[in-house]
């Protein structure tokens, strides 16, 4: 079992340079009890790296690649909000991921939340097919995310709330399928089961909480929470296993501790890369976000920098023919790519 998870282990160090997150300490967090599941985590926790990429492709943090260093003990990562996405990005990610694969019958700890099963609502539905059962996708996110947190300040706590708001949002997120059954699909019977959404569904809920993280702040006695926090009176708590030190945070709610740096000036000691050479969108239409469609003005004019147009020239594929019987020819083409960038 250990060979795949190695093999999965070098292809996602193959795919991010040595600046990113130490991959190996993740696969070093898990007892060898668990050794079934490395594959599925780290496979979860690569499409959450995909998928902050994409939520940020067109702002000036872009997700680079060396935020993914935060699991190491030399890393520098400030707690900013950026950060707080990232940390529950990825933890949903693997909930997801491993979700998934019990329900496909993966592993035999787990499959089909078995309490899904049998009885009628009394809108006349049935419970039956093969719910998701988040259980195990829970226990493995904090087993191989909570775990790295050995800190006991502020950042520490945050972190594994970020980790929690993530995997809480799959929680809340999943969704009821149903099936008709009946003469001609009539749909006189019901039979459904819960689902959890998809990576990129969740991806937009935590982009939008990440749109309202709560700063905090600290004060030399220790935490002093927002009036807007305290006002509402909000009981809800997290607990470091090495601490007792308890911090009152709404779960759902994104929180970070520090503003987030100058993002269009590259900074190596805060991973960085600032927004020269970035890649700009100047397409337009009613699928362009407003994101990608200010994307030239918000990395390259706003930071100081000028839209240099380049032209990229590729050799691919091209006129392809079904030819009976059974192949398919193609001749090879030069095709120009226009990018936009930020000089």
């Amino acid at each position: 079992m250990w060979t795949n998870a190695l093999l999965v282990m070098c292809f996602l160090c193959a795919t991010v340079d040595s600046s990113a997150w130490s991959l190996s300490n993740i696969m070093i967090s898990g007892s060898k009890a668990n050794d079934v599941f490395t594959e599925s985590v780290l496979i979860g926790a690569e499409r959450g790296m995909e998928e902050c990429k994409h939520q940020f492709q067109w702002e000036r943090w872009g997700c680079p690649r060396s935020s993914f260093n935060m699991f190491s003990k030399s890393s520098k990562q400030p707690a900013t909000k950026e950060m707080a996405f990232l940390h529950a990005m990825i933890s949903s990610s693997i909930v997801i991921t491993v979700t998934k694969n019990c329900s496909l019958g993966h592993f035999k700890s787990c499959g089909c939340d078995e309490s899904k099963k049998g009885g009628f609502d009394y809108k006349g539905w049935h419970w039956g097919g093969c719910s998701d059962h988040v259980k195990m996708g829970n226990r493995m996110a904090k087993l191989y995310l909570d775990n790295k947190e050995n800190g006991r300040d502020l950042k520490a706590l945050i972190n594994l709330h970020n980790y929690r708001a993530g995997r809480l949002a799959v929680k809340r997120s999943m969704t009821k399928t149903c099936k008709c059954h009946g003469v001609s699909g009539s749909c006189e019977i019901q039979t459904c089961w819960m689902r959890t959404r998809g990576i990129r569904e969740v991806g937009d809920i935590l982009k939008d909480a990440y749109h309202r993280a709560q700063l905090f702040s600290t004060n030399i006695n220790g935490f002093n929470l927002p009036t807007k926090i305290q006002k509402r009176k909000i009981d809800n708590r997290i607990h470091h296993q090495q601490t007792h030190e308890r911090l009152q945070i709404p779960k759902q709610q994104l929180a970070y501790l520090e503003y987030s740096p100058n993002y269009c000036v590259a900074n190596a000691s805060l991973g960085v890369p600032g927004t020269r050479g970035r890649v700009c969108s100047r397409m337009s239409g009613k699928n362009v976000t407003k994101a990608e469609r200010q994307s030239c003005r918000n990395l390259c004019r706003v930071c100081g920098y000028k839209v240099q147009m380049k032209t990229e020239t590729r050799t691919e594929r091209c006129s392809c023919k079904f030819t009976f019987c059974c192949q398919v020819s193609c001749k090879t083409c030069d095709i120009q790519h226009i990018h936009h960038v930020c000089a």
